[in-house]
């Protein structure tokens, strides 16, 4: 098993040490069966993005998102 102990792990050396602690934690067949629960997702995020904050600013995006968490808090 792979020990790392660095902040910054590249993409595949951090799939194989998450997945080996998976793996060990809860088992081959486990793992994998809880791999599999997630769905690499569908739609063309970028396109999305664009149309969704079109012409707007960071500042009105941070603010609708402080509105929104207030009125969600109540």
């Amino acid at each position: 098993m792979l020990k790392v102990q660095q902040k910054n792990l590249t993409g595949s050396v951090l799939r194989e040490v998450g997945w080996n602690a998976l793996v060990q934690s809860i088992g081959l067949v486990n793992a994998t069966r809880f791999i599999l629960q997630y769905e690499s997702g569908y739609g063309d995020y970028t396109k999305i993005k664009k149309e969704l904050f079109k012409g707007k600013k960071v500042a009105d995006i941070c603010k609708e998102i402080e509105k929104f968490e207030k009125s969600t808090l109540r």
